[in-house]
């Protein structure tokens, strides 16, 4: 959680990169004009397993570009020492920097060591029973998330160690939601923490029915729209409001409705994920019925991903702004894993929600 020295590249006679932690330019002012743009730093970000990394963040000093899909980039600099940092997501859950020296009229290439994008935030996921988002992380890319329960969610102490909780469909089939649980997720999410929820994971957000009040036993009816009894907003609009839960249905609603079946060329707003993929549209499989679909979307969240013929939105993001500084949702009505096979294009979207959190 300066300007070069003009005669710095008359001084090095060869770039030098060393791997290192810190994370800000030298500080080797002269005081003069700028200096001229005249060196280039490249490499290929990946992750621990190999996996490209595209829409990276490069930045060194005033300096910025972004891996393009295949984790390659290019950076035109001035001559000078710099520390290089490579991050996703503002840099809170993956980064590495790279102590690196580059000379005039030269190209510097940054090793395969030093351009792997490290984790330096702590994830948790809860397992579910449609979705294995863990897999993805643990996997797939090399990084690690751990398991943890719905009912640690009792406990922001327990929450307050992650950065990143990552909720997979189906996960509430066993345990249910509460005030306490909700409160907390509310907390996490003002103090920075983001979320990922997959489907029916949605419940963690907008309520799973089952509103009732922590340590008591009085349990309101399911899709009981009536939030009065817990003091939460009550929404009109949204015919399928489920009791509880810490997102306004004014903001996002959402109800069990979806057939299975495949929708062609579902479009991509999202410029980031267009570089990555090298496309603005793909098809997505829902071979499982009645997932959640989206029947309102307001701000705080934007559509990224839209059904082409309804336009109604297919996944979701938002960033909380003042309110909640730094913290994320990334939201899916699509699965990850453990319904079956998932195509290459839905991996890689679903790689960039991972880093980007």
């Amino acid at each position: 959680m300066n300007t070069i020295n003009k005669g710095l590249s008359l001084l090095i006679a060869a770039a030098l990169c060393i791997s290192s932690t810190g994370c800000k330019k030298n500080d080797d002012t002269s005081g003069g004009d700028a200096a001229p743009v005249n060196s280039t730093i490249s490499g290929k970000v990946h992750s621990p397993t190999g996996k490209l990394i595209g829409a990276a963040e490069i930045i060194a000093g005033n300096y910025k570009t972004k891996t393009d899909k295949n984790g390659d980039f290019s950076l035109p600099v001035a001559a000078g020492t710099y520390q290089l940092i490579i991050q996703t997501g503002g840099g809170n859950v993956f980064k590495t920097t790279v102590n690196c020296t580059a000379t005039a009229n030269q190209n510097t290439a940054l090793t395969y060591s030093q351009t792997k994008l490290n984790q330096v935030g702590n994830m948790a996921y809860i397992a579910g029973t449609w979705d294995k988002i863990e897999t993805i992380i643990n996997d797939s890319l090399g990084y690690m998330a751990v398991p943890i329960t719905v009912a640690d969610l009792d406990s922001t102490s327990t929450l307050e160690t992650y950065d990143v909780i990552f909720m997979n469909c189906g996960a509430l089939n066993t345990d249910h939601m509460d005030s306490l649980r909700y409160a907390n997720l509310n907390w996490f999410m003002q103090n920075g923490g983001s979320i990922y929820a997959s489907d029916y994971a949605v419940e963690f957000l907008t309520g799973d029915g089952y509103y009732r009040q922590a340590n008591s036993s009085t349990q309101w009816a399911f899709r009981n729209s009536n939030h009065t009894a817990s003091g939460l907003q009550v929404l009109s609009t949204c015919s399928t409001a489920d009791l509880g839960g810490f997102i306004q249905d004014s903001s996002l609603c959402t109800s069990k409705i979806g057939s299975s079946g495949i929708i062609a060329n579902a479009h991509i707003s999202d410029a980031n994920l267009v570089v990555l993929l090298g496309k603005d549209s793909i098809d997505i499989d829902y071979n499982l019925g009645s997932w959640e679909r989206i029947g309102l979307l307001d701000a705080p969240f934007t559509s990224i991903i839209n059904d082409p013929m309804t336009n109604e939105p297919l996944a979701a993001t938002t960033d909380f702004n003042g309110n909640y500084p730094g913290g994320k949702i990334f939201y899916t009505t699509f699965h990850n894993e453990a319904q079956g096979v998932i195509s290459s294009d839905v991996q890689n979207i679903l790689q960039y929600f991972i880093l980007n959190l």
